[in-house]
């Protein structure tokens, strides 16, 4: 884990707003680093010594320094993911409690939270594409994809006749696995290098332009590409009682109300890692933040107002 001295962070503020479990494993990294914590949206029984809780979004970033929030951010309805808490939807005036130039740190912000922050002036990081967070994240989201096969059909991942679409990170994580539990697993990809090494690594390979003719054999289909590819004619086409599990970030790349219509189940799988294994997914989490957070507020421009708000 990345260690720093907490004599040099001592006057900064980290707010952490809402989370899953996997946050309760970032806190100990942060408060290791120095820094002054705030929390909102985690259990307080659940939190270390040493860090504050707070019982609103406003009170938590007014005087922060830097606001992490959990990886699936804000909705594009405004709502948190703080699955903790009864549903909270994050509002203008939230935002407005916020020191221009704070940065705010998330895995994929929401046209939502994109508006916010551009109308504060509040500079947002994406890290779930980062390379030291979305390799090893891959590992728990395609374990997590399995469990919820064996959960939803009845039938053996030995032998099961699956299609992966896409083999990037989580593609190809998830393609290793269900060989080695014995499926018979296809691959498509619209890149020809990837398509390419996917057939290096030795699995049946079906052509992007085509891949709708290898669906009626398919059991389960595992979508990985966040843009549409499962739409009403291809779905139409898989077998009765096969499955979609989309692993896609929002929204995702499957016509779900197609698929409710055509009585295809369609799984929109978001945050697996968080459900299915929490301490290794916050410990990627935990290993990573403590030096975007320093890196960050390093290059951060002297704020123009007081800690305690904008002045508008």
């Amino acid at each position: 884990m990345y260690k720093l001295g907490s004599d040099e962070n001592s006057d900064k503020i980290v707010a952490l707003i809402g989370g899953d479990k996997r946050e309760l494993q970032v806190v100990p990294a942060l408060l290791s680093g120095g820094w002054q914590v705030l929390v909102y949206g985690l259990p307080e029984h659940l939190l270390p010594a040493g860090v504050k809780v707070v019982f609103s979004i406003a009170e938590a970033v007014s005087k922060a320094d830097i606001i992490i929030l959990p990886l699936p951010g804000i909705r594009g309805n405004g709502e948190l993911h703080a699955p903790f808490y009864p549903p909270q939807i994050v509002h203008d005036e939230d935002f407005a409690a916020i020191a221009e130039g704070t940065p705010i740190v998330v895995g994929v912000a929401s046209p939502y939270l994109k508006n916010l922050a551009e109308k504060y002036g509040l500079p947002i990081t994406e890290v779930a594409e980062l390379a030291n967070i979305a390799v090893p994240n891959a590992i728990p989201t395609a374990e997590g994809a399995i469990q919820l096969t064996m959960e939803k059909l009845l039938v053996t991942i030995d032998g099961l006749k699956a299609l992966v679409i896409g083999y990037g990170r989580v593609g190809e994580a998830l393609a290793s696995r269900l060989r080695a539990l014995g499926a018979r697993v296809t691959v498509t990809n619209r890149s020809n290098y990837r398509f390419g090494l996917a057939a290096k690594d030795g699995y049946h390979i079906f052509p992007w332009e085509s891949f709708q003719d290898a669906l009626p054999q398919m059991q389960v289909v595992y979508n990985t590409v966040p843009s549409p590819v499962l739409d009403r004619v291809k779905i139409a086409a898989m077998a009765k009682g096969s499955l979609i599990i989309d692993l896609a970030s929002m929204p995702g790349g499957t016509d779900f109300k197609a698929a409710e219509e055509l009585h295809i189940t369609a799984i929109h799988a978001l945050s697996l890692p968080g459900q299915v294994a929490p301490v290794s997914a916050g410990n990627i989490l935990a290993a990573a933040y403590p030096r975007i957070i320093q890196e960050l507020l390093n290059a951060k421009t002297p704020r123009e107002t007081a800690k305690g708000g904008n002045e508008r």
